[in-house]
């Protein structure tokens, strides 16, 4: 059994038909190809505080594309025009379709390059660290207690002149 060789493509789409959009492209990849597509469209959870309480809602982080995983890009280059909201796929100047590293895929998916982790000289208590991710994105605060076995720091800010622990991994924090 031989294994195909995937890769990850930009596919431009209709701004909020991200969605719609993937699940066509799956359903018509397998109806008429035989082939599963891998369709990522990278969100985060953007927190809100209105009238005193915080309301949470998912954010689309690049809208008007959608990464699709396939083997060959001309199969999903055929939809371009059947699949009402795709407008194409991205392409260099030489009109060739753009394949993404895999490093950029990791970056959108989160998945990190493993860093030292056990490292015990990396963060230490009472330091202050900023928070690079999440809704307290921006906020510094000292840390107050480090698990590195599963990856999470609780770090105190100070939010509304009120201080506030925060469950954080390291991903979040940066010096």
């Amino acid at each position: 059994m031989e294994t195909i060789d995937k890769k990850w493509y930009t596919v431009k789409v209709q701004n909020n038909r991200e969605n719609s959009v993937s699940e066509k492209l799956k359903t018509e990849m397998i109806r008429d190809f035989n082939e599963d597509v891998n369709v990522l469209i990278p969100t985060r959870t953007i927190s809100t505080v209105k009238s005193g309480k915080i309301k949470q809602k998912e954010q689309i982080m690049y809208p008007g594309y959608i990464f699709v995983e396939t083997a060959s890009v001309d199969k999903v280059l055929h939809f371009v025009k059947v699949i009402n909201g795709m407008s194409g796929v991205l392409k260099d100047p030489q009109g060739n379709p753009v394949i993404m590293r895999k490093s950029e895929i990791e970056k959108m998916t989160g998945v990190m390059e493993e860093v030292n982790r056990n490292s015990k000289d990396l963060y230490m208590i009472g330091e202050e660290v900023s928070v690079t991710n999440g809704p307290f994105s921006g906020f510094k605060g000292k840390i107050q207690s480090l698990d590195f076995e599963k990856d999470k720091i609780k770090l105190e800010v100070f939010i509304f002149g009120r201080s506030t622990i925060l469950d954080v991994t390291l991903n979040d924090i940066s010096k």
